[in-house]
C-alpha cells in the first residue's frame, strides 16, 4: 500500500495539486476532486497531507479543504469494492502486473516512468499479499482459539478501538479493510464486527494528518481537525444505527456475500456522512477556526 501510495504521488501528485488550485466554491466539484485524488493516491491520508501544504500556502481555503476531505473519504473506499468482486479473478489479473512493473523499474531512465512501474508492481503485490493472507487464514479457520478470539469480541467500542489503533499504526484504512474483508469472507469474523472496525479505521486514518500538522500553522491544524471531525461525526451518526439494525441488515442482505457487505458498508458510511454534512461545510470550517485560533500578535 505504501509503495503504491508513494509512487502514485510521484506520477500524479503534481496534477492532483494543480486540480486543487483551480477549485472555486463549488462544493460538488471539490468533493469530486477529493474522490478522484484519494482513488488515484489510494489513500485519504495522502490526499489530506497534500491539502495541509496547500491550505498552509493559502492556495486552498478551509471551505474547499472541507469538501475535498469529504470526497477523499469516499475515494478511499474503491479498493475494498474492487476486492469484493469474487466473481472475477481480480487477484490473478492484478498479480500479473508485478513482473512487467519490475521490468519497467529496472529499465526505465525517467523517474516518472519508474514510479509508474512501481505502481504496477505494488498493485499486484497487494493482491498477492491478500491471497497469502487468505491461504493462511484458511488454516487458522480450523483453530478454535483464533476463531473464538474474533467471534467473542462483542463490544462495539473495543472493535472501534481496534480499527482506530490498527489504522493509525499502519496508516492505511484500505489495508485493514482488505484484511477484515478476507476474515469475514472465511467466516472467521462476524460481518457486523467488521462494521465497527471500519468505523474505527476511518477515525484512525486521521492520525497521519494530525501528526503532520502538529508543528504547522493554525490553518494546517484546522484542516487536520476537520478531517477528524468528519469521521468522528460519521461514527456518532452510524454507531446507534449499526447497534440496533446491524444484525438485521446482514441477514436481509446475506445474498450479496460477506465481502460485498463489508465493502459496501465502507462506501455507504462515507457517502452518507458526506451527504449529511455537505450543507454544513461553512459551519464546519468556521468551527475549526473557533477551536484553533490565530496566535495573538505581540
Amino acid at each position: 500500500m505504501r509503495l503504491v501510495s508513494k509512487s502514485l504521488s510521484g506520477v500524479a501528485g503534481g496534477k492532483v495539486e494543480s486540480l486543487f488550485k483551480k477549485l472555486g466554491n463549488n462544493k460538488l466539484a471539490a468533493v469530486g476532486v477529493g474522490v478522484g485524488s484519494a482513488a488515484v493516491l489510494q489513500s485519504s491520508s495522502a490526499t489530506t497531507v497534500i491539502l495541509l501544504g496547500l491550505v498552509n500556502s493559502g492556495i486552498v481555503s478551509l471551505f474547499q479543504a472541507t469538501c475535498i476531505i469529504m470526497g477523499a473519504n469516499i475515494g478511499t473506499t474503491f479498493t475494498a469494492v474492487i476486492l469484493s468482486f469474487n466473481a472475477l479473478p481480480i487477484a490473478e489479473i492484478f498479480a500479473f502486473s508485478v513482473f512487467p512493473g519490475a521490468l519497467i523499474v529496472m529499465s526505465a531512465k525517467k523517474q516518472k516512468i519508474k514510479n509508474a512501474g512501481k505502481v504496477l508492481s505494488g498493485v499486484g503485490l497487494i493482491f498477492i499479499a491478500l491471497d497469502v493472507i487468505k491461504a493462511g487464514a484458511l488454516d487458522l479457520k480450523n483453530s478454535p482459539a483464533f476463531v473464538s478470539f474474533f467471534s467473542d469480541i462483542g463490544s462495539p467500542f473495543l472493535l472501534i478501538l481496534i480499527g482506530m489503533v490498527f489504522t493509525a499504526v499502519i496508516q492505511s484504512s484500505s489495508a485493514l479493510t482488505g484484511l477484515i474483508l478476507t476474515l469475514s469472507e472465511l467466516g472467521i469474523m462476524p460481518v457486523v464486527s467488521t462494521f465497527y472496525i471500519i468505523m474505527g479505521s476511518n477515525v484512525g486514518s486521521c492520525a497521519t494528518a494530525l501528526l503532520a500538522s502538529l508543528n504547522g500553522t493554525p490553518n494546517m491544524k484546522r484542516t487536520a481537525l476537520i478531517h477528524l471531525a468528519f469521521n468522528a461525526i460519521g461514527l456518532i451518526i452510524f454507531l446507534p444505527f449499526v447497534v440496533v439494525f446491524g444484525e438485521k441488515i446482514v441477514t436481509e442482505l446475506s445474498i450479496l456475500g460477506e465481502a460485498a457487505l463489508v465493502a459496501y458498508f465502507h462506501v455507504v458510511f462515507n457517502l452518507l456522512t458526506t451527504v449529511i454534512l455537505l450543507p454544513f461545510v461553512q459551519r464546519i470550517a468556521d468551527f475549526s477556526t473557533e477551536i484553533i485560533k490565530d496566535p495573538v500578535k505581540q
